[in-house]
């Protein structure tokens, strides 16, 4: 991977699978946006609110399973950059590891969840028992996308991102479908789309194994493969990632069931809003980290730093640009966007929107500079660090609530929290990698803050010199994109990026012509 060639082949792997992985968002976010009005409208928001509410208790469960989930993607990506590769070893290890812990995850869930469901949530008189019936089926759904982070890792790790996009958009016209059928149909509507949302798990996940098992070899669950070493370093790995992935889980979660005990499920239904908004924004964008990070592993294993370094920095740029440009506006005109997409907007939905939005932009930026730590491996400062700066925020909203603050404090906090760690991905990965931080300032910083600036203006100006309307959204919507795109491009690249776009659409335009 050092010589000129090899790159220039990695960047093309990374463009096409970018450019895979943006077509599938692309049809995820617009079907995602819809299909989460439908949900609303069909449930109401009372029972929305339970929904998304109920959820979060199972959601919880994500501490123990998310660590491991990272050290499944990370491990497979690494392997395969290494000369000798232990793709079986780590495949079957992978398998029995989430075997085990959705075991732990099932005896927890119908434990405490059950216990504090009905003990300390604030359910609306009479719909107990579909809660109850909607925590079976989260955990359900839980634990079926636990058994399958082994084949998704293998399918990203691979770079096969057709498959991974054509099967996401499957499941996103599968979840559509569930909601089309439980707007239109006559029983409990919350326990109809609850085990509805179950059967798309089924499904879903059927076709990532056998997807998987079909065109990787190591995809094949053998008890002789489990060995001891690789437990245990896979097992270090994650017991250290355990503690972020743990704080983010807290802070997600614990934050939403502080919402349900101080101010009702209607809030719940607010943030669940927000949650699905931003949740896939997030995923739109992190479709650059998703091709990218594969070759940050490989580049690493290899030894390969500057390769290295130059996919974090772009990465980074590139993430923060593309969020912005959906934020942006987005942030201006929340109550306008949202009553349009919605009909019906949740109480407090506008500022959780508009706050999760400025906190997103930095964890954008941050995303590869975490996973560039992850790929060295060397995780324990880091997580020990920025777990105990994110865990922060549940107990200072705990506070803030007692002392009768509103529900937009907890965001607020959650955005103080975000800058904070997002501060310390970058020290980590400069020490860790040795990342010249001049690099980072020259690359990403300098760049990203002309952008931002020269993209700003004129959808400001709409936004502050006019009265709300309709006309002002748009407005301020489409100035937004075109003054974001223009400025992205002539202040937020470099010469040879801009370069490398002419060049591709001048190539694009002699094949058309050609044709």
């Amino acid at each position: 991977m050092d010589t000129k060639a090899p790159i220039s082949a990695n960047s093309r792997r990374i463009a096409r699978n970018t450019a895979l992985l943006y077509v599938r968002m692309t049809v995820m976010l617009l079907v995602g946006l819809y299909t989460s009005r439908v949900v609303l409208n069909a449930l109401g928001q009372d029972d929305f609110g339970i929904y998304g509410a109920v959820g979060g208790v199972v959601a919880l469960f994500g501490i123990l399973t998310g660590s491991v989930s990272g050290a499944i993607s990370r491990f497979m990506a690494f392997e395969l950059g290494k000369a000798e590769k232990r793709m079986e070893e780590v495949f079957s290890t992978t398998v029995f590891i989430q075997v085990v812990l959705a075991l732990a995850v099932l005896l927890l869930a119908e434990g405490f969840g059950v216990w504090f469901l009905n003990s300390k949530m604030v359910i609306p008189e009479g719909r107990m028992g579909a809660a109850n019936l909607v925590l079976q089926c989260s955990i359900l759904i839980f634990l079926l996308n636990m058994l399958a982070v082994p084949y998704n890792a293998a399918i990203i790790a691979h770079e096969k991102m057709e498959a991974f996009a054509y099967i996401s958009i499957a499941e996103a016209l599968l979840a559509l479908g569930a909601a089309l059928a439980t707007r239109f149909a006559g029983a409990d509507k919350l326990k109809l789309y609850a085990l509805l949302m179950v059967a798309v798990a089924v499904l879903v996940r059927l076709l990532y194994a056998i997807y998987a098992k079909r065109h990787f070899e190591e995809c094949r669950f053998r008890r002789s493969k489990v060995t001891r070493p690789m437990v245990r370093e896979m097992g270090s790995f994650a017991g250290w990632t355990f503690l972020g992935n743990g704080a983010y889980v807290l802070n997600a979660q614990g934050i939403n069931l502080l919402f349900n005990i101080f101010f009702g499920v209607r809030v719940n239904a607010a943030r669940d809003v927000t949650a699905k908004l931003d949740g896939n924004m997030t995923r739109f964008i992190g479709n650059i980290t998703t091709a990218i990070n594969p070759q940050i592993n490989k580049s690493y294993a290899s030894g390969n730093l500057p390769y290295m370094h130059e996919l974090i920095c772009k990465g980074a740029r590139y993430s923060y640009l593309l969020y912005f440009f959906f934020a942006f506006p987005i942030i201006l005109e929340a109550p306008e966007l949202l009553r349009l997409w919605l009909g019906t907007v949740p109480a407090h939905a506008a500022a959780f929107v508009r706050i999760a939005m400025l906190a997103s932009l930095f964890t954008a930026m941050g995303a590869p500079f975490a996973h560039a730590i992850f790929a060295t491996g060397k995780v324990k400062i880091y997580e020990i660090v920025a777990s105990a700066t994110n865990v922060l925020a549940l107990p200072l909203s705990w506070i803030a609530f007692k002392l009768g603050g509103n529900p937009e404090v907890a965001y607020w906090i959650l955005v103080g929290a975000t800058l904070a760690v997002f501060a310390e991905r970058i020290a980590f990965t400069c020490i860790q990698t040795r990342l010249p931080f001049r690099k980072v300032i020259g690359d990403m910083v300098v760049k990203s803050l002309y952008a931002t600036i020269a993209a700003a203006i004129v959808p400001l100006l709409l936004y502050l010199l006019q009265e709300p309307s309709t006309v002002r959204t748009l407005e301020v919507v489409f100035s937004s994109f075109a003054a974001t795109a223009l400025a992205a491009f002539f202040l937020g690249s470099t010469q040879g990026e801009r370069q490398a776009i002419l060049n591709s659409i001048k190539n694009k335009l002699h094949k058309n012509e050609k044709a």
